[in-house]
């Protein structure tokens, strides 16, 4: 297996970082998630697991992991809870997907995409009629729509950026300002 995940500092601030199985079973779904849609067969029943879901059971990653079954369901229930993970079960199987994967675990294609069209609009000339700066307001639009939210739990702010994220805006971002936009809002 090659590559590599995004591991978000955030990750000491959640309510179970003190407890190892529960980290250990985290790092574990982060580095087996699917970073592309992927279609697997189980049995005859073709399955489509997308970017950031996992294809697997209890007693797979009981197995995996060295960790009793009944924790395995207990601490994924608690990721459940915490608006980390989503479970869809079946008799023989269990896709799990991982919440905001997409946040945390861009692609580099994806970032070097931004970049090479941040550099393309530089390289234009400007325009004459510059009333202001579209892209910083586009920033700060998100960031005032961030403050207007009064956002206080982790879990809230999670929430904000997965939707901002789908906001056609964001798309018109720089990758600095992505991240920068990003920090603010976890941190404050």
């Amino acid at each position: 297996m090659e590559g590599w995940i995004r591991i978000h500092r955030k990750l000491i601030e959640t309510s179970w970082f003190d407890k190892s199985e529960y980290v250990h079973l985290w790092l574990y779904l982060l580095l087996k998630a699917n970073h592309q849609d992927k279609e697997i067969f189980v049995g005859n029943e073709k399955i489509l697991v997308k970017r950031g879901q996992i294809l697997t059971s209890r007693s797979k990653l009981s197995e995996v992991v060295r960790i009793q079954e009944n924790k395995i369901y207990r601490i994924l229930k608690c990721f459940e809870n915490e608006h980390q993970i989503e479970q869809q079960k079946t008799k023989k199987y269990t896709v799990i997907s991982i919440v905001n994967y997409d946040i945390y675990q861009k692609s580099e294609q994806v970032i070097e995409q931004s970049m090479n069209n941040k550099r393309t609009t530089d390289e234009q000339p400007m325009n004459t009629n510059n009333n202001d700066n579209n892209v910083n307001n586009i920033y700060l639009y998100f960031i005032n729509k961030s403050n207007e939210k009064n956002l206080r739990t982790f879990n809230e702010k999670m929430k904000f950026l997965n939707e901002v994220q789908k906001d056609i805006k964001y798309n018109q971002l720089t990758p600095n300002e992505e991240y920068d936009l990003r920090n603010y809002i976890l941190t404050r």
